[in-house]
């Protein structure tokens, strides 16, 4: 976690970093600046979780500052010190959003624990921020399962299998990804193709071994990978189911028929 001090008087910027307490904060890194201008180029360069300004910088106001932060790097947490007790100040503080504002001048023991809970402040924010991306991610999955529509499910595993039949096809993996049960996807499938899962991967198959059999260029063994069957017997046993023949028997007719 990254900290900015604020502060146009280079005594009050080194009297923080003397007194506060760094080794109970732990800080990955403490930055310093002593103007409006020096600390958003400190921004523009780096992601920033606390911001400590003082109010009264040389070219502009700490408010100033806190409201140019809030729209470039929303997520940072401001603190304000101020030597005035004004109303009007604190007001301002509270609309931009502060986490805190504090009268000059502190106590370091003090200025240490308003630190610390700026940093658990930012850690719950970032957990929060967490749990409701994962709780989207969640709510958006369970959102397609149940317009799972059949037919749109089916039709992205079909698209699928059709893309990656050299790969290893596993039913409850396709079934995984569109967010339905195994079972669920089998009999959607099943419905709309009249085979099952497992089927139509092995008809898919069988119809890409003999279209590639045909080529001059294949061996039958890199025609077993690129239909997904590191076992060549496997594949041989597979393809004399479907047409009657080993995929060499069915290699040498198509050779013969293409010379006719």
């Amino acid at each position: 976690m990254k900290l900015m001090i604020v502060d146009d008087e280079y005594f009050a910027v080194q009297g923080i970093l003397d007194g506060v307490n760094w080794d109970l904060l732990g800080f990955e890194q403490v930055f310093t600046a002593y103007s409006y201008t020096e600390a958003v180029e400190i921004f523009q360069k780096n992601y920033i979780e606390i911001l400590l300004s003082d109010i009264e910088l040389s070219d502009e106001t700490g408010l100033e500052l806190v409201d140019w932060v809030n729209k470039h790097s929303p997520n940072t947490q401001c603190i304000m010190l101020s030597c005035h007790d004004e109303f009007d100040y604190a007001r301002q503080a509270l609309s931009l959003k502060c986490l805190d504002y504090v009268l000059k001048p502190v106590r370091f023991d003090k200025l240490t624990e308003i630190l610390q809970n700026a940093m658990e402040t930012v850690e719950r924010k970032r957990q929060q921020e967490l749990l409701e991306q994962y709780g989207q991610q969640y709510l958006d999955a369970v959102a397609k399962k149940s317009r799972g529509d059949q037919v749109d499910g089916v039709e992205e595993v079909e698209r699928y299998i059709n893309e990656h039949l050299s790969e290893d096809l596993s039913v409850r993996e396709l079934a995984d990804m569109v967010y339905l049960s195994a079972d669920h996807l089998t009999r959607s499938f099943k419905k709309r193709f009249g085979k099952t899962v497992s089927n139509y991967i092995l008809d898919k198959r069988m119809e890409l071994a003999s279209q590639l059999l045909k080529r001059q260029d294949l061996t039958i063994t890199m025609i077993s990978d690129a239909v997904g069957y590191g076992n060549y017997s496997f594949f041989t046993e597979q393809f004399k189911k479907t047409f009657g023949m080993t995929p060499r028997e069915y290699q040498k007719r198509c050779r013969l028929e293409a010379k006719e």
